[in-house]
């Protein structure tokens, strides 16, 4: 309370004389004072809590500042002036800063920065994982120098790799297994035969390379055989451009310059192909300057068109070769070959003997160029696929005039573009019918598909869609017939079933399935009238069946004596009246008749059975009376 007196007091002092004087004349001191200043003091009058927001003021300053600390980022070490004092983490920062150069000593400073901390490190995670990421990263430039021939630094860049490494295991197993210095041998003695053209001795190589037992080694023997196949290939173009400049005539030794100037860079025999051409082409030029001066101006530039790619620097000044460079890029049929021809041909002087034809070639390509123009412009509209494009492509291919190289192609791309343009217009009308489909509305479908032409560009989809939906809605047709059918004959009315599948008439869709239905009920329905044709026997005319087999001896009367078997018998045998007197049916003789007189059934009479064959006449053993 002491604190808001002084308070107020202090805002209620009076101003001093001084103040008074500084004050205009004619005005009050309550005048002099602002008017804002007056209610805000005013205000802190009336305001009694006031000493209560000084320690929310510095808390909240205390608060901002430590927020800062914390969320600043400390500065990061000058790894470029290392100090003597550096914590780990610096140079574990250093380290990374310097591999991400690439260079092969930044990588190999690194990992001996990092690479040797115990594991009891606490930043030994973060630097395994980095000194993995660069130790991967040495194997793999080992290897591709060990594919280039270069053993050495691949020895000491595989020897850099660290033993806490995850690569370190491939590292030393590529040292081992490669054999480097065996295997750098074969290679020097390899590279050594190329250049003698010793295809044998290189061809050794490749097999004692193979021999050596490792994946490495096998690897650039394939390699060195492809080289040697390359080097061959080169060679012998050599060879069939050096015969037929031996012809010395003009024609052959401009095709044997084009011919060495195919041999690539890296052959064997790249530099004696262009010593060869630099001595050919002087003599070319001597048949060009002879055919010129024979008045044979077109046979001249023909002759220094062919050579115009092999031709150098030293020779662009001469009007001949600027004329036969033009005439080669103009070949090309491009737009851009067009403008460096155009612009060749303008460097020929007018008092040269060329200019002429230089002209009349400029006026040539200049029209070509134009319609090259008009082609690449219309092929770029084309690209839109839409048909306001296709209508502005059209328009520009048809300004290539006739009589023109380019006028073949344009009408080309005028018929692509003009079936474009017809299947963008029919397309609205295929997918009408499709979406009608989708809804399983074929009729109407089909009735869409009626407004194509027939020679419409869809005339092939819509052919499929027609066929396609045809079946399905004779399909939603006739799918009901049949079922009715196959209700009927289940219930076991056939001759119904029959007659209402027959309703399914032949080329629809379920024609097929219909007409193996019928089928088997015909068959069904045939074999029930067999078996409702045939009559029943009764009970006691059961066909005779024959007798079982019993562990009794059978015994026949004393008064029958043994029948002696005859041919005739034989063939037809007939129950005699002296065998056995025919027994009364009974019940007990009904169940087991006996068959030696057995009795006539229908059965029997329409189904006879088999009479068994007698045996050949043979003494019949005598029978045991019981």
């Amino acid at each position: 309370m002491k604190a808001l007196e002084v308070w107020q007091r202090w805002l209620r002092r009076v101003p001093k004389s001084a103040e008074l004087a500084i004050a205009p004349v004619g005005t009050t001191v309550t005048a002099s004072l602002p008017s804002r200043w007056q209610t805000y003091r005013q205000r802190l009058m009336a305001y009694e809590g006031w000493p209560w927001l000084i320690p929310f003021l510095i808390s909240g300053a205390t608060l901002m500042t430590a927020s800062a600390w914390l969320l600043v980022l400390p500065p990061l070490p000058d790894c470029r002036r290392p100090g003597l004092v550096m914590s780990d983490g610096d140079r574990l920062y250093c380290a990374d800063q310097a591999a991400l150069h690439g260079n092969l000593p930044s990588v190999a400073q690194a990992i001996e920065t990092v690479g040797q901390w115990p594991e009891d490190h606490p930043l030994f995670p973060q630097a395994k994982r980095r000194v993995d990421e660069w130790s991967a990263a040495l194997l793999v430039i080992a290897r591709q120098q060990l594919s280039q021939g270069n053993i050495e630094l691949a020895t000491l860049l595989l020897k850099k790799i660290p033993t806490t490494a995850a690569s370190y295991s491939q590292a030393q197993e590529l040292l081992s297994a490669t054999n480097v210095g065996e295997g750098g041998n074969l290679l020097a003695t390899a590279e050594a035969a190329l250049r003698q053209q010793d295809w044998g001795l290189a061809l050794l190589q490749v097999k004692l390379m193979n021999q050596l037992g490792t994946d490495y080694w096998r690897e650039q023997a394939q390699k060195l055989s492809v080289r040697i196949s390359q080097e061959q290939d080169a060679w012998v173009q050599l060879v069939q451009a050096r015969d037929l400049a031996a012809w010395l005539t003009a024609n052959e030794l401009a095709e044997a310059v084009m011919l060495a100037l195919q041999i690539p860079p890296e052959a064997v025999v790249y530099s004696q192909a262009q010593a060869d051409i630099r001595r050919w082409i002087p003599e070319v030029f001597v048949y060009a300057e002879e055919r010129l001066a024979a008045g044979d101006r077109e046979g001249a530039l023909a002759l220094i068109e062919k050579i115009a790619p092999a031709l150098d620097v030293s020779y662009h000044d001469r009007p001949i070769v600027i004329l036969g460079q033009a005439k080669a890029l103009a070949a090309k049929g491009t737009v851009l070959g067009y403008w460096e021809a155009i612009a060749r041909v303008q460097q020929i002087p007018t008092t040269d003997p060329f200019y002429a034809s230089a002209q009349a070639y400029l006026k040539t390509w200049q029209q070509q160029l134009r319609n090259q123009q008009h082609l690449q412009w219309a092929s770029w509209l084309a690209n839109s696929h839409l048909r306001w494009g296709y209508a502005l492509a059209i328009a520009q291919a048809r300004q290539v005039p006739l009589g023109q190289p380019e006028r073949g192609q344009a009408q080309g791309l005028i018929a692509l573009w003009q079936r474009d343009l017809r299947t963008i217009d029919e397309q609205p009308l295929l997918h009408a019918a499709i979406a009608l489909a989708e809804q399983k509305q074929y009729q109407a479908a089909l009735g869409v598909l009626q407004y194509f032409p027939s020679n419409a560009v869809l005339a092939s989809v819509v052919a499929n869609y027609r066929n396609e939906w045809q079946e399905k809605l004779e399909e939603i047709e006739d799918r009901p017939i049949l079922d009715r059918a196959i209700r009927l004959a289940r219930e076991g009315k056939l001759e119904e079933a029959i007659q209402t599948a027959e309703q399914i008439g032949s080329g629809r869709a379920l024609y097929r399935e219909a007409l193996n239905r019928i089928w088997q009920w015909d068959y069904e329905l045939s074999v029930r009238q067999r078996q409702q044709a045939a009559p029943t026997p009764a009970w006691w005319e059961s066909p005779p069946s024959p007798p079982e087999r019993t562990s009794e001896p059978v015994t026949e009367p004393e008064s029958v004596p043994p029948a002696t078997p005859t041919p005739e018998a034989t063939a037809a045998p007939k129950p005699t009246p002296e065998t056995s007197p025919t027994p009364t049916p009974t019940p007990e003789t009904t169940v087991a008749p006996t068959p030696a007189s057995p009795a006539p059934t229908p059965e029997a009479t329409v189904a006879p059975m088999p009479t068994p064959v007698q045996p050949p006449a043979v003494d019949p053993e005598p029978t045991a009376t019981p």
